[in-house]
């Protein structure tokens, strides 16, 4: 009995330190969790502060109608540039595969590569396009003189620049500098793939198909048994011309070269003018045509922008990304001279400026690609100052605009008499 009391009071012992060590650590982390979570409340508190010093806003009723009026303008100026580019590149595709350089069915990939490699280039002259509309809209229906009154156009119009500039500069800049050299490397590899598949006119029978790669113009008559039947060729090479006739013939790949076979045939060959002209018949006569594994060749505008900055041809690289830069930086710069053109008086009609703006990007961009073509000549004095002198000008002239529009100088005799005035 002694022994069992004994070893009941150990038990109990030990039963009361287990539970007070159990409640010890349950208040100690009692303790943490309340530590924690008033740290991630005094976090949250602070961030709020933050959030509230950086005075950051909803976009506000008259934020969201210019926006929406730009948005419209922008999208609709994109569109009638996607519709000339695409009209313009889809009869240029056309005449190719007239000419047999390319199949059909390789118009449409190359026509979307092809569309979407030049709008890349001209965002940044839709955007300002978009941004003359819709800010000169404002102007002629009065609303940027109510604006003006409440005191908060520099605030909605400097919020509205942020808005506008820094997202379509983050864009424009990643699709020039990494995705547009991917479009131009998909675009050569089409290209060549469309040499190689391409037929050079045998099976269009009743057409003249004109070969610029080899000077030939070529006709069938007919075709049957999918054997072409009375065929005409005419070549020309160094002021020679040869005419060649042939009963029948066929073209087909060997050891990835195309080659033409003629049968039953004679050819004319002699200058112009001459009189002198040589005359072969033959059975059967094979023709090279085309290799049609052309070797594919990496020049600058497909190379990335890493190769580009570790390449040895300083001249040309530099040259290459250059012209990558020009179009986030001219989006900066035309968005400031989209707000200046944009100020139009009331009775002024809301296109009016349009053509100026036209002109302006019309000279800007020619003026990069110079720089950029002298670059490329390693010229002494553009691989110094490169295309950047370009950009610089070009804030100089919106910023000499903006002064014109504010003293409202129309003519010489304004710009004398404010002279006078300033040396007074």
């Amino acid at each position: 009995m002694k022994n069992n009391s004994k070893y009941t009071k150990n038990k109990e012992k030990w039963l009361d330190i287990y539970n007070s060590c159990k409640y010890k650590l349950y208040q100690f982390k009692k303790k943490i969790i309340t530590i924690f979570v008033i740290y991630q409340n005094k976090n949250f508190i602070l961030s709020l502060n933050t959030f509230k010093k950086l005075k950051i806003e909803k976009l506000t009723i008259l934020d969201k109608y210019i926006l929406k009026n730009f948005i419209f303008a922008f999208l609709s100026v994109l569109s009638v540039l996607i519709l000339v580019i695409v009209g313009r590149l889809f009869v240029k595709l056309l005449e190719y595969v007239v000419e047999g350089r390319f199949d059909i069915e390789m118009i449409f990939s190359l026509l979307f590569l092809s569309t979407s490699k030049s709008i890349i280039l001209l965002l940044p002259f839709a955007l300002m396009i978009g941004l003359i509309i819709s800010l000169s809209k404002l102007y002629r229906d009065g609303e940027i003189y109510a604006l003006k009154a409440s005191g908060n156009y520099k605030t909605v119009f400097t919020k509205i620049f942020y808005i506008v500039s820094i997202p379509l500069f983050i864009i424009i800049f990643t699709l020039n500098m990494f995705i547009s050299p991917i479009l131009i490397t998909e675009i050569q590899t089409k290209k060549i793939e469309a040499a190689a598949t391409s037929e050079i006119g045998l099976t269009t029978p009743g057409k003249f198909i004109q070969m610029k790669n080899k000077n030939w113009i070529i006709f069938v008559e007919e075709i049957e048994n999918e054997v072409s039947k009375k065929i005409f060729i005419k070549s020309s090479d160094n002021n020679k011309i040869s005419i060649e006739t042939a009963e029948e013939g066929n073209e087909f790949i060997e050891n990835g070269i195309r080659r033409l076979v003629l049968k039953n045939g004679q050819r004319y060959t002699g200058t112009p003018g001459t009189g002198n002209f040589q005359v072969m018949k033959y059975d059967e006569h094979e023709v090279k045509l085309v290799n049609t594994t052309p070797e594919f060749s990496l020049n600058y505008r497909m190379k990335s922008i890493s190769d580009l900055i570790y390449d040895d041809n300083k001249a040309l690289s530099s040259a290459e990304i250059q012209w990558r830069l020009f179009a986030p930086l001219s989006t900066l710069i035309l968005i400031l001279f989209a707000f200046v053109l944009g100020d139009v008086a009331p009775r002024q009609n809301k296109y009016s400026n349009l053509l100026f703006a036209i002109i302006i990007y019309f000279i800007y961009s020619n003026l990069a690609i110079v720089s950029v073509n002298e670059v490329q000549k390693n010229s002494n004095l553009f691989s110094f100052v490169g295309t950047w002198w370009v950009h610089i000008l070009a804030l100089l002239s919106c910023y000499l605009i903006y002064i014109i529009k504010k003293l409202q100088i129309k003519s010489y005799s304004n710009l004398k008499f404010y002279i006078k005035n300033y040396k007074r």
